[in-house]
């Protein structure tokens, strides 16, 4: 197989000759990366502060992705992000932004602050043909020969940037929920857009960000949860699939209070099954035959602090846990952040290709206890179609 084969063989929940790999690459790993590998590059190729890429890291990516052998890649699209000052910038969306050297630059200023501002708020016209230039050159560089990945701002976390911060957007779930379910619609159809657009220069996937729970419990209520958000989730979910493409869902925390909504959604995989709160041996069991399972080698210490030797060791558990029966693509516990030591990184991906070979799997998923108490033991049907009023 190749490595597209691969992956989209263990995304659509079949056994591929070997587990695939994929991960989100902050720039300053992929320059450490190549260091560890000796692949030549420019210093500083690009600046995380105005949000863009230049050509040049993008190229250092796809390189660092062939000599890794990494099976799907993760791109962006360029949301126009622009620095004002030292600490400042704004997007084309009318967004403002602490900026941060080592970080994702962190929301603070609104673009829509009410009903009479929404109903001028077009997103979709702001999209333009450049803004999709990382893609397309990892495409064109490394073809069909890999899958290909969009990251999207689920509909949660694309309302709260539009609307100033998560805290703001989840006061006005109580305050004003009319505004709420129009920004989910404008965000919904944005990514529709760029779902859209991405699929014609050829995304095989998208991954959905927002993170919904925290280590102990969700963010929001569920009852929250499915009236303004799990619609929309719903609605991008289904037009991936018309589009030909399959959809992950990224949250970090314990998700069980929200899994089986996901399930019923229609996500094609859960991403990344944080080692902090769940266990991947308990989540394969549970969704085996369901969705497919993304992670979780440690990116909050191992791969910080730890030792190639023990990244070797935790990748190895990860591939026992997670990886028989197939449905299973190994990466980090979340992304591999600025924080991750190069060297780490490399024995994430040398552990994988070494002793992921099918021929050494068990061909189903360990038993395992079941999920903690609390967690649905159902999909909620009836209360999707009742979201579904929000919709239209």
């Amino acid at each position: 197989m190749n490595s597209r084969e691969r992956f989209m063989t263990a995304l659509e929940l079949g056994v591929p000759d070997r587990v695939p790999t994929w991960d989100w690459f902050d720039e300053a790993v992929t320059i450490g990366v190549a260091n560890v590998l000796g692949l030549e590059h420019h210093d500083g190729v690009t600046t995380l502060r105005k949000g863009d890429e230049t050509q040049e890291s993008v190229d250092l990516y796809c390189r660092v992705v062939e000599a890794l052998g990494v099976d799907g890649t993760s791109s962006v699209y360029n949301t126009g992000l622009k620095a004002v000052d030292e600490h400042f910038g704004r997007d084309k969306y009318g967004r403002g932004y602490i900026l941060s050297e080592s970080g994702m630059p962190a929301i603070i200023e609104p673009a829509v602050r009410c009903m009479k501002e929404l109903r001028s708020y077009d997103m979709v016209t702001r999209i333009e043909r450049h803004d999709f230039a990382g893609l397309r050159t990892v495409v064109e560089r490394l073809g069909n020969e890999h899958a290909h990945c969009l990251n999207l701002n689920g509909p949660f976390q694309e309302a709260w940037n539009v609307m100033g911060g998560m805290d703001k957007t989840m006061i006005a779930f109580i305050e004003d929920p009319e505004l709420v379910h129009g920004v989910m619609r404008e965000v919904t159809r944005f990514n529709k857009t760029l779902m859209d657009e991405a699929a014609s220069i050829g995304a095989d996937f998208f991954m959905v960000d927002g993170d919904i729970c925290g280590n102990d419990f969700p963010l929001l209520s569920v009852e929250l949860f499915r009236d303004f958000i799990l619609p929309y989730k719903k609605q991008m979910v289904d037009h991936a699939h018309t589009l030909g493409c399959r959809i992950i869902k990224h949250s970090d925390g314990m998700v069980w209070s929200i899994m089986d909504d996901l399930i019923e959604a229609g996500f094609d995989g859960f991403h990344p099954v944080q080692p902090q709160c769940m266990d991947m041996k308990t989540t394969k069991a549970y969704l085996h035959t369901r969705m497919c399972v993304f992670g979780n080698v440690d990116c909050l210490d191992l791969l910080v602090f730890g030792e190639p030797k023990q990244v070797r060791e935790a990748t190895k558990q990860c591939i026992a846990d997670g990886s028989p029966g197939g449905g299973h693509i190994l990466c980090s516990s979340n992304s591999l952040h600025p924080g991750c030591k190069p060297e780490n990184v490399v024995a994430l991906f040398e552990t994988t290709k070494e002793f992921g070979s099918y021929e050494d799997i068990a061909d189903r998923p360990r038993s395992a206890p079941p999920p903690p108490d609390g967690k649905p033991s159902r999909p909620r049907r009836q209360t999707l179609r009742r979201g579904a009023r929000h919709v239209a």
